[in-house]
């Protein structure tokens, strides 16, 4: 591999970590997934620092907890004097790319170093823009529809656009997948004599929940999961409670009311998921073609998971791991040329300085995770790594900490005092809360005071009403 190796970082929105072969998924049908898993190391337990996009999606630029780069909650832009890994990159001479869903801000225009700028979104963040001359313009998949005789089926004033069902319902050709897997072809194309920085990133499987592989899966045998019709218990956080009870009376386009109405809605979420991985292929396919699949790293994860069916909860913004935890395959040419299995828990706070790290780039002293190449590579056996991760809600300001320790313990502090604590060795699916039972309260405060001293480390203000010390 060259001393300065590409970057393509590849992720989608809302994908759950059990979605291919090597996380326990031998239904979905992934072969493009489950290609790369078997030429990278395999994180078995990543955890997101925020479970909702623009928080979780400005970590992955930036290398900061929400906390500290502000974007605590959805619909924010990220301030220009936040770091940026193109930016960090472009100061070693890469070319750098963003395409596909921002979510951070005025999502038309090109920002944060990077240079070519292929835009997915338009109306949905419009209201958020920043400036009065961004509100008319459209993305650059909207354009792309319109040149092949597509009319927008929405409009707002003399704004027109194309909603994100319509791009749903028009043939896989024109699809957003498709479109995004053009463009990223495209740039590796032009640009394969140059070392590069490329994020790619895929709406699906993101509501609406529908894509033109709605039919791939016969929803009378999707397996469901083992705990979907489980009542929640009396010390259930009331903000849970009220999901499952949305998901039952009103689910997303359907009540998801008993059996047959989750495997249909899994059905449809699994089929978004093998849509985006047969143009991850393409993508793959065109690094092999361009003579640079040995000089380029590949990164595939997701923003945040998806309960999907878990205790009849639907959508994330919750601490379980549906929500919380996501793929993360990360391919070295040279090193990961047979599979590694990670098994520590992660957290993609430890990205940015990842990446720099193997392309060899100094890594600044702001930035709050740590590089995991010594494990890949070998010089490091075990991360023994707590894993932190938070909540901030408005308007309601309901606000959380958790812990999930490097032996599988996970904490989570609410300011509604609703706390939960589980031990993931012997309860993976989060069946029973420990933390109103006595002879756990030791480890309640063990780990009440790993989040008090990482809080007080990153300078998580905020948050410091939670704790009890």
């Amino acid at each position: 591999m060259t001393d300065k190796p590409n970057i393509l970082y590849v992720f989608t929105d809302q994908q759950r970590y059990d979605s291919m072969a090597v996380y326990g998924n031998d239904f979905i049908k992934v072969p493009n997934m489950d290609k790369l898993s078997g030429q990278s190391a395999v994180f078995k337990k990543t955890y997101v620092t925020q479970a909702v996009c623009t928080p979780s999606r400005a970590t992955m630029i930036t290398g900061l907890y929400p906390h500290s780069h502000g974007l605590v909650t959805n619909n924010l832009c990220l301030d220009e004097s936040n770091p940026s890994i193109a930016k960090m990159l472009k100061r070693e001479n890469y070319k750098t790319a963003y395409i596909g869903k921002w979510h951070l801000g005025n999502e038309v225009v090109a920002q944060h170093g990077f240079d070519r700028w292929v835009s997915t979104e338009d109306y949905f963040y419009r209201k958020y823009f920043t400036r009065e001359e961004y509100m008319s313009i459209n993305c650059d998949y909207h354009h792309f529809l319109v040149d092949n005789g597509f009319m927008p089926d929405r409009e707002d004033g003399d704004y027109k656009y194309f909603s994100r069902l319509f791009a749903t319902r028009i043939p896989e050709r024109y699809s957003k997948p498709a479109f995004i897997a053009k463009e990223t072809e495209e740039y590796i194309r032009e640009n394969k004599d140059e070392s590069f920085l490329m994020y790619v990133n895929f709406l699906e499987p993101h509501p609406p929940y529908y894509s033109v592989y709605d039919e791939l899966y016969d929803p009378d045998g999707i397996p469901l999961p083992p705990n979907f019709d489980m009542e929640p218990g009396a010390d259930t956080p009331k903000k849970y409670k009220e999901i499952r009870e949305h998901a039952k009376s009103e689910g997303r386009h359907f009540p998801l009311e008993n059996e047959k109405a989750w495997r249909k809605q899994i059905a449809r979420y699994w089929g978004a998921v093998s849509l985006v991985d047969k143009y991850l292929g393409r993508i793959l396919d065109s690094l092999r073609e361009n003579g640079i699949e040995d000089d380029t790293i590949v990164v595939f994860t997701s923003d945040h998971g998806d309960m999907m069916g878990d205790f009849g909860m639907i959508q994330k913004s919750v601490m379980y791991e549906s929500s919380t935890r996501v793929p993360l395959l990360i391919k070295i040419p040279g090193v990961t040329d047979d599979q590694i299995i990670i098994e520590d828990p992660v957290s993609q706070i430890d990205l940015v300085p990842t990446l720099l790290d193997i392309a060899g780039c100094p890594v600044p002293d702001e930035l709050q995770g740590r590089s995991l190449l010594p494990v890949i590579s070998g010089k490091d056996g075990s991360i023994e790594n707590d894993v932190f991760i938070e909540w901030y809600d408005e308007p309601d300001a309901e606000l959380e900490r958790a812990v999930v320790t490097h032996d599988c313990w996970k904490l989570s502090l609410k300011r509604s005092g609703e706390n939960e604590l589980y031990d993931l060795n012997a309860d993976p699916r989060e069946l029973k809360n420990l933390y109103y039972i006595e002879e756990y309260k030791e480890m309640v405060k063990k780990l009440t005071l790993k989040i008090y001293q990482w809080q007080k480390k990153t300078g998580d203000y905020a948050g410091r009403d939670l704790i009890q010390i």
